[in-house]
């Protein structure tokens, strides 16, 4: 059985978990309800090998689970790879993405990077017992920042609402261009990556560059 016919598979239980039509889901998962025909053809096993971006939208629209994905990764010898946020960056020749956060006991946190993005992001997921930070697109596709962050930053990150995104050029000058919400997400449904894919990132730290160059 293809990787596409189990994930079929996983999506319709799922859907029935939640009561949803298959129109429901295709609303909350693509925001359109005419991909029910697509979600038809993966539960029917019509599909053998979904689009990286039809996966992340179903994971994120359905709740599935660390558990439930490694299952279907071991049984598909060509699974999607997730990677890390280097995807979604501008870089320029070999160039690393550097990225830092920093938070403080007031509940403010920043994203400095040295890098544009090249997509926006509608949201941020936050895994305390993961200690990652995972940027979700408006496209609905997900990616981890690649690097576990410290303890105390996570201490703190628990008690902000939003990530402020601040772009570092060279100069040193510092701009602030996004904000976008912080979602916690609860300990049993951990956010599934490759952890050991984390080339392209510089660091990710709490401290360096933080609030002395940000006003």
């Amino acid at each position: 059985m293809s990787f596409g016919e189990t994930f079929g598979k996983l999506v319709k239980r799922k859907r029935g978990i939640e009561g949803l039509t298959q129109q429901a889901l295709a609303t909350k998962a693509f925001g359109d309800e005419n991909f029910k025909s697509r979600i038809s053809d993966l539960e029917n096993g019509k599909v053998a090998s979904p689009q990286p971006k039809t996966i992340d939208a179903l994971v994120v629209a359905l709740g599935i689970s660390h558990e439930e994905l490694s299952i279907l990764e071991g049984s598909n010898p060509h699974a999607q790879h997730v990677d890390n946020l280097t995807d979604y960056a501008d870089l320029e020749g070999t160039v690393a993405l550097d990225i830092e956060v920093a938070v403080n006991a007031e509940g403010k946190a920043v994203l400095f990077h040295n890098r544009d993005f090249k997509v926006g992001f509608v949201r941020v997921e936050f895994f305390p017992v993961d200690r990652e930070l995972v940027f979700v697109t408006k496209g609905r596709s997900r990616r981890p920042a690649g690097l576990p962050l410290g303890r105390d930053v996570c201490f703190h990150l628990e008690k902000c609402a939003e990530l402020i995104f601040v772009r570092i050029f060279d100069d040193g000058k510092a701009v602030e261009h996004s904000r976008c919400p912080i979602l916690i997400v609860p300990q049993e449904t951990p956010y599934f990556y490759d952890s050991s894919r984390n080339s392209g990132i510089n660091s990710i730290t709490q401290s360096g560059i933080a609030w002395s160059s940000y006003t």
